[in-house]
């Protein structure tokens, strides 16, 4: 590795209650992701829904996640980051009171949607206001420190949800929710300091394409619904190569655009991104999916309840929260990129290891191995923030914050794409249940084959990375 780096200063005390501001707003929308996750079951029960239909609310969270990610960056600029993130945590407040009241399966996806359209639009802007507002050689202190809060709310939802649905029902979460988050967003909107002056206005005269807008939301839905839904009908599956043709003229007319609303050329002019960026989507795509698979496991073959499953499925983002801030202090002392190359290859090691588990696997395996993806996953995501975006000029950065944003939920829709895929390839639209565990566990198994070697594979990335910022080093 490269030489040690020299010791840093304790962090300016006016920058320590922004951190704390934006750590908590980095809690609300995974604490959600991993507790609907557990919640999943009752949910279904609530409204005698397929395991398809339940795979479904994930996969439309991660469908708004990723169309919010393409349109946050240049939003933010032309709004400004501040105002966007009240915004998109009063919209994820007012979405979860709704989810609270949703009478059927078709609303609960819907609003799940919107709700991750606002989870976005809070990533984007708590990632940037980390980035821009750290001191050089503190960057990846402090992002791993308001990345722990996404680990630590990941490790809390399925424990606290599924607590909460066994004592009170699912909906109970949806309200609590809100309360807390309207705490949040007052704090939100008397901690962070107000944008810089001329950044949204310079934002704003270029403009916004409508056009190059409605084209993201097309593609998008398009390639979503393709490739989940063909269990409806078989005319559904040729919105799948639609939904690539429409992403395509996205990405050419991006390429063309005086002012994008993606822009794609920041790749070419800065250090280290592109690689970073596909690192993020093949890394995000092996793992965002297995929160649902997992809770399926643990409830529907092992027999465990809401909070039991919640309890063994917070071990690994537990894990994530205590390992994070050391994996940022090695980036901060060492190369970030071999650190989240090592993360890398620790998570495509942990997910080939889960397909030992079956319908006889002791509890106590499946939490070991929870464990070691979680290790695998602190390791490779802040050091790999720091990295990709570390070299990032500020005037590019709510862009390239929203860039790696969509990859990474990109990425995650393509994990849960494949999950729904596979679960709709050997269950139809049937639930899990005695007759069928069997072929629930071959698509789990097959899925994380292919997750696993995925994974394995990207580690190119991190290499040539590596090999790269090594020779920029020694000229």
């Amino acid at each position: 590795m490269s030489q040690p780096r020299q010791p840093r200063a304790p962090l300016p005390a006016h920058i320590k209650p922004v951190i704390a501001a934006l750590w908590t707003g980095n809690l609300f929308a995974p604490f959600l992701v991993s507790g609907v996750a557990a919640m999943l079951p009752a949910i279904g029960a609530d409204f005698a829904a397929p395991a398809v239909a339940l795979s479904l609310v994930m996969v439309c969270y991660n469908l708004g996640q990723g169309i919010s990610h393409m349109l946050s960056g240049r939003i933010c600029s032309m709004l400004g980051v501040k105002r966007v993130l009240l915004t998109g945590m009063a919209a994820f407040c007012g979405f979860s009171v709704c989810m609270a009241l949703a009478q059927n399966m078709p609303m609960v996806i819907g609003l799940r949607f919107a709700q991750g359209l606002a989870a976005a639009a809070i990533s984007c802007c708590v990632t940037v206001l980390s980035v821009t507002l750290a001191p050089p050689q503190q960057k990846g202190l402090v992002i791993s420190a308001v990345m722990s809060a996404v680990y630590l709310g990941l490790a809390m939802g399925p424990l606290t949800c599924g607590g909460l649905t066994e004592l009170a029902g699912w909906r109970t979460v949806f309200f609590l929710v809100a309360a807390v988050g309207a705490a949040e967003l007052w704090l939100l909107k008397r901690i962070i300091p107000r944008d810089e002056k001329g950044v949204h206005e310079q934002g704003a005269r270029h403009g916004f394409s409508f056009a190059s807008a409605a084209l993201a939301v097309l593609s998008l839905s398009a390639i979503t619904f393709g490739a989940t839904c063909g269990f409806l009908h078989p005319a559904v599956k040729f919105l799948l190569p639609a939904g690539f043709a429409l992403l395509a003229l996205f990405v050419r007319q991006e390429l063309r655009s005086d002012h994008p609303i993606l822009d794609l050329r920041v790749l070419a002019r800065v250090r280290g991104l592109p690689g970073g960026m596909a690192a993020t989507f093949i890394n995000y795509g092996s793992i965002m999916g297995l929160s649902v698979f997992f809770s399926l496991y643990l409830q529907q073959v092992l027999g465990l309840n809401a909070f039991e499953a919640g309890m063994v499925m917070m071990t690994q983002s537990f894990t994530q929260a205590l390992l994070s801030p050391v994996a940022g202090r090695l980036a901060d002392r060492f190369d970030p990129v071999r650190v989240s190359t090592l993360g890398m290859g620790g998570c495509g090691l942990s997910i080939l290891m889960l397909t030992t588990l079956d319908a006889q696997s002791a509890v106590w395996s499946a939490v070991l191995l929870q464990a070691s993806l979680g290790t695998g996953i602190a390791f490779f995501v802040a050091p790999n923030v720091a990295a990709t975006l570390g070299d990032v000029p500020q005037e590019h950065m709510p862009v390239a914050s929203g860039l790696l944003g969509c990859l990474r939920t990109l990425g995650g829709l393509m994990s849960h794409i494949l999950m729904a895929g596979m679960l709709s390839l050997f269950l139809g639209d049937s639930a899990i249940g005695p007759g069928n565990v069997g072929r629930f566990l071959e698509a789990m198994r097959y899925t994380l084959i292919l997750f696993g070697s995925l994974n394995l594979l990207s580690l190119v990335f991190g290499v040539r990375r590596s090999m790269q910022r090594a020779r920029e080093t020694r000229n």
